[in-house]
């Protein structure tokens, strides 16, 4: 018996400090466990401001997304915009350029009638010299008929004056 006493001593012995450090064991456990309850918690709130800052972040970026998308109806719009502007530019060139061709035609025409109107002139002119010329000789002849008739005239005038003397005397 003495060994059962002793077993028992012992068992009670190894049982109560085995008690005393799952006691202790607990506690710690309990405290570990409690921070770690209050680190899952602030993991938690951590988390819980995350997922509010996703959120924020989410609607922000469709808030950006729409606003992107707006632009880039604005972009389409100036681009429709620019390519109406591109065919307007493009025809007004074409009209330029066959104004160009016209006036580059009438330039050729005029220089035609210019050319074909200096040589009337130059042909009227001529005709004009020789009229000039003409005239001047016909001034010429009239100023010495006109001379010859003067001389004329006071031949005539002496020769009355001559025929009353004579007739006077007579």
């Amino acid at each position: 018996m003495d060994f059962e006493k002793m077993y028992e001593k012992l068992r009670e012995l190894i049982v109560g400090e085995i008690k005393e450090e799952l006691r202790e064991f607990k506690a710690t456990v309990t405290g570990q466990l409690q921070g770690f309850a209050l680190a899952i918690e602030s993991i938690n709130a951590r988390m819980g401001n995350i997922e509010s800052d996703i959120r924020d972040l989410r609607k922000s970026i469709e808030g950006n997304n729409n606003r992107v998308d707006e632009i880039n109806k604005r972009i389409d719009d100036i681009n429709k915009r620019i390519d109406e502007t591109n065919k307007r530019i493009d025809e007004t060139n074409k009209r330029i350029d066959e104004t160009n061709k016209r006036i580059d035609e009438l330039r050729v025409e005029l220089k035609n009638e210019i050319m074909q109107n200096t040589l009337r002139i130059d042909e009227t002119n001529k005709r004009i010299d020789n009229l000039y010329l003409e005239v001047s000789e016909i001034k010429g002849q009239l100023n010495k008929a006109l001379s010859q008739k003067e001389i004329i005239n006071d031949v005539l005038t002496r020769v009355q004056k001559l025929e009353e003397k004579v007739y006077a005397v007579a």
